[in-house]
């Protein structure tokens, strides 16, 4: 998904966070913001996971996807996303470019005045500084990868500026029935500023980057 001014002398601020692309559609995802002062934050594109939290505003992201056993057989699984500490704009959009994306809906909002759910996009009007977003939505994400192996990929995320990337506070969790299915492997792999926690049908993933982060997951059938 992406966050795109909706008008064009507005300073740009651009969010998203979405599943790989086809070849024929945009596969960047970006926050973009045109403010001179940050410019020498920026990450020049490699991925690098972050220790410690820079002075300036960072993006919070906060995904829950939930695996059902129906999930199995139809590939939708069920999506709740905050987008926390935006910057202050009068109107912005999030466009969500999901292959498959059904139901959306917002169902709360902190520091913006309104917002409107239009096809595959949220708009949203007099955002104040540090607002926040969350929203519901089923996704078809869920793929088969062999016999008994399924597959489950998100990103790439990052705040882009120009050619450079600021850094993006990201939670991520996954839930699963662990009846059905067991988690077989996380990439990247766990590693400082990468937090990877995994419990009975549940994965956990903490992290402050810079750069374009994919998260790759493999499951099995027990």
């Amino acid at each position: 998904m992406h966050l795109t001014p909706v008008y064009p002398f507005l300073a740009a601020a651009l969010v998203m966070l979405c599943l790989p692309a086809a070849a024929s559609d945009d596969p960047e995802a970006w926050l973009e913001q045109d403010d001179d002062s940050l410019t020498l934050l920026v990450n020049e594109g490699a991925l690098e996971f972050l220790q410690d939290a820079p002075e300036h505003r960072v993006l919070q992201t906060r995904n829950r996807l939930t695996v059902t056993p129906n999930s199995l057989r139809t590939g939708w699984v069920e999506l709740y996303q905050c987008q926390g500490n935006l910057d202050p704009v009068p109107a912005v959009e999030v466009v969500y470019r999901y292959h498959g994306l059904r139901k959306l809906r917002v169902i709360s909002t902190r520091g913006i005045e309104r917002t409107r759910v239009e096809q595959n996009t949220v708009q949203m009007e007099q955002v104040q500084e540090g607002g926040e977003v969350c929203i519901e939505a089923e996704v078809q994400v869920l793929k088969p990868d062999g016999k008994g192996v399924w597959s489950l990929q998100s990103g790439p995320f990052h705040r882009r500026f120009l050619d450079g990337y600021y850094p993006v506070q990201l939670e991520y969790r996954i839930h699963w029935p662990v009846n059905r299915l067991q988690l077989e492997s996380v990439h990247p792999e766990k590693q400082q500023g990468f937090l990877v926690r995994e419990q009975p049908g549940e994965l956990l993933i903490d992290t402050l980057f810079a750069g374009k982060l994919t998260i790759k997951v493999r499951f099995s059938a027990p």
